[in-house]
């Protein structure tokens, strides 16, 4: 049957290959039964552009490799979803897009939002611990709160510290440059070290010395009322103590911050022992080695010298201590190289300047012991002897002397007060006819010894006796 051209123009266009990037379509001379009826039918020809119309919508078709006229969809449009796809049309090692929110991923890189939690592309946060959206590093910077030190940025606003230098949050207190709420150039504020002398400032923790007057830190001293420096306690102690020594209950960190040159181990400042002048036995004011001869002091009479095996070298000497403000003055005795029985200084008690060549007992009843302070250069072991009449040839009782009482201290090299009751004294072996107590009331002279083999500084002040 012969159809009319009016007939055959109602039939559709048949799309049958994809040359390049246009549709090439051809119209047939019939009604189509198959792919062959236009394939072989010359008269079907003209190329048009544009998609073609095949039930709802458009279709994209790529040529068949045979030459044939079948269809074959592109595989990132096919709503299937093909093995190096996570979900359909997406992700996986596929070139298709990444995968929206909600759909099937293996790796954040399958996301639009970077972000992959239990196998499904999810919307990112600020703790998901994931570099994302606009983060300059993981969970922080960009819309996120302000990242830490060291942390990558791209300005001052991803920093905690508001400080963002060769791309990394540094600390703005190093900047060379007033920032943040810093008071003056990389100081003050509340991050900052504090500024030193002159510096802007606000309040008086801006400034090292904590004293802010005139929106300026003002240098410290001991007298603006603040613990500053390196004061134990309000302005005394420290650089203060020479000038301004620290009371009894003030805080200290050693004895020299304390008026009574003692420092309790909790850190507090301890009342000394009241000596009464006429109990001093040499207290080295005077710049002397000589023991002050007055009646008031007992009328002892005496001068230090010092003493040894021979073998080695020593000096006796009295030299500026500073041990405290009302202690300048101190006896200075050093030695070194004594390797037989050893080294020392000592002191007469009754031996009459005009005639040096004797010495008596000194009668000391009345007394309990003697105190005195000490520190060494390093930590030096001391032994104080007492010769008395039983033990010393001015006593004229003994027939092999020289076998004292005595006690051994441990002197280290902070000031320390040192106390020596007579009832804890030890007899010397050796000592013939041999004693049987120390005798108060026949003291010849003060001792302090020093082992063979001990290089030593000493120094010792304030000597004295101790009444009952």
């Amino acid at each position: 049957m012969i159809e009319s051209h009016a007939q055959r123009s109602l039939w559709p266009l048949t799309v049958i290959a994809i040359l390049g990037s246009a549709l090439i379509f051809q119209a047939c001379s019939g009604k189509v039964q198959g792919n062959s009826d236009c394939a072989s039918d010359s008269s079907c020809g003209g190329a048009a552009g544009g998609n073609a119309a095949a039930g709802s919508g458009a279709v994209a078709a790529s040529a068949a490799s045979s030459g044939a006229g079948s269809v074959t969809l592109a595989s990132c449009e096919n709503n299937s979803k093909d093995g190096d796809e996570s979900d359909v049309d997406c992700g996986g090692a596929s070139k298709c897009q990444r995968c929206p929110a909600k759909d099937h991923c293996i790796s954040n890189e399958d996301c639009e939002s970077d972000f992959c939690k239990g196998n499904r592309c999810t919307e990112p946060t600020c703790s998901d611990r994931v570099q994302n959206q606009d983060e300059t590093g993981v969970d922080c910077g960009g819309s996120c709160p302000a990242c830490d030190l060291g942390y990558p940025c791209s300005g001052d606003q991803d920093c905690s510290s508001e400080y963002c230098a060769d791309g990394a949050c540094a600390d703005h207190c190093l900047s060379g440059v007033r920032e943040s709420n810093e008071t003056d150039t990389d100081c003050g504020g509340d991050s900052c070290k504090a500024c030193a002398d002159h510096k802007r400032c606000l309040v008086a923790t801006d400034c090292q010395s904590r004293v802010c007057d005139s929106a300026s830190c003002q240098s410290a001293s001991c007298s603006d009322q603040l613990k500053n420096q390196d004061e134990s306690d309000v302005d005394c102690g420290g650089v203060c103590g020479a000038s301004k020594p620290c009371a009894v209950g003030a805080h200290c960190n050693t004895p020299a911050d304390c008026a009574s040159g003692l420092c309790s181990s909790a850190g507090k400042c301890l009342a000394d022992i009241l000596i009464s002048p006429a109990d001093v036995i040499d207290d080295f004011e005077d710049g002397d080695g000589v023991l002050p001869a007055s009646p008031a002091l007992g009328g002892r009479v005496g001068i230090w010298s010092g003493f040894g095996d021979g073998s080695g070298s020593g000096t006796v000497g009295v030299d500026a201590i500073k041990r405290g403000a009302s202690s300048v003055y101190g006896l200075h005795v050093s030695g070194r190289d004594f390797n037989s029985w050893g080294s020392g200084v000592a002191v007469d008690l009754n031996k009459p300047a005009g005639d040096p060549a004797t010495k008596a007992p000194y009668d000391a009843t009345g007394y309990t012991g003697i105190t005195f302070w000490a520190r060494a250069e390093s930590p030096t072991t001391v032994t104080v002897a007492l010769p008395d009449a039983d033990t010393d040839a001015a006593g004229e009782t003994c027939t092999t002397c020289d076998h004292h009482y005595y006690k051994t201290l441990q002197v280290t090299t902070n000031w320390q007060r040192f106390t020596v009751a007579f009832s804890g004294l030890v007899l010397e072996p050796g000592s013939a006819p041999p004693p049987t107590a120390f005798k108060p009331s026949g003291v010849v002279s003060l001792q302090f010894r020093l082992a063979p083999g001990q290089n030593y500084d000493l120094y010792l002040d304030d000597l004295a006796f101790l009444k009952n």
